[in-house]
């Protein structure tokens, strides 16, 4: 007898443990998932993912355990009432009870990129919830920067390729109000938001520029 009831209390201190320690779901839709989210920049930046992607820093990507590479997922950060679309391409968190390691750049659009970890909701969207969140975003975008001539578009650039040695650059010379001036056009962003998520990147070198359409 002692000995089934040790084995009842053991099995329900184990329910407990496992209830306690797991992410929490939501339970009208097995599709949320709400628990801890961490990021991850520039010590993996170009390194290859778990689904043989290279991890860019820049972009709206994420690593989960178990969703199927190429799901769309929205995150919400309560605490700032910020959200992302973003695809999973890696396979992660394995620190505690992490539920999602989103990139750098998505973590400064969700307000967390100075805490380093958030409480977070995760959200599976089907084609047409992605087709919705995205309408206003699908055209794509680069960062343009004006300087006067050849010789200040080539140290912009240099910098710039410092900053980050995958970013895409083109110098070009246009006219403008009559006059010639020399463009710095720097990433093929997929969207305005990735735009405007690196460009805030480069404001902390003072290197940030205009988001156009590409």
């Amino acid at each position: 007898m002692k000995n089934d009831r040790k084995c009842i209390l053991l099995t329900v201190i184990i329910f407990l443990f496992i209830g306690v320690s797991q992410p929490t779901f939501a339970q009208s839709n097995d599709k949320t998932q709400i628990g801890s989210a961490s990021w991850y920049g520039s010590k993996y930046h170009g390194r290859k993912t778990s689904s043989g992607e290279r991890y860019n820093k820049n972009e709206m990507t994420a690593a989960h355990k178990t969703l199927p590479f190429g799901t769309m997922v929205k995150v919400t950060n309560p605490a700032t009432d910020q959200s992302v679309i973003l695809r999973i391409n890696d396979r992660g968190p394995f620190v505690g009870n992490r539920i999602i390691d989103v990139s750098e750049a998505a973590a400064r659009k969700l307000g967390m990129h100075s805490a380093g970890v958030a409480k977070v909701k995760v959200e599976v969207l089907d084609k047409s919830e992605v087709a919705a969140a995205t309408a206003d975003t699908k055209q794509g975008a680069i960062i343009t920067q004006t300087t006067a001539n050849r010789q200040q578009a080539e140290e912009l650039s240099r910098k710039l390729r410092a900053f980050d040695k995958h970013l895409p650059l083109e110098i070009a010379e246009e006219q403008v109000n009559g006059q010639k001036v020399v463009l710095v056009k720097a990433g093929k962003f997929n969207n305005r938001n990735e735009a405007q998520a690196f460009n805030e990147l480069l404001e902390e070198e003072g290197l940030a520029g205009k988001v156009s359409e590409a």
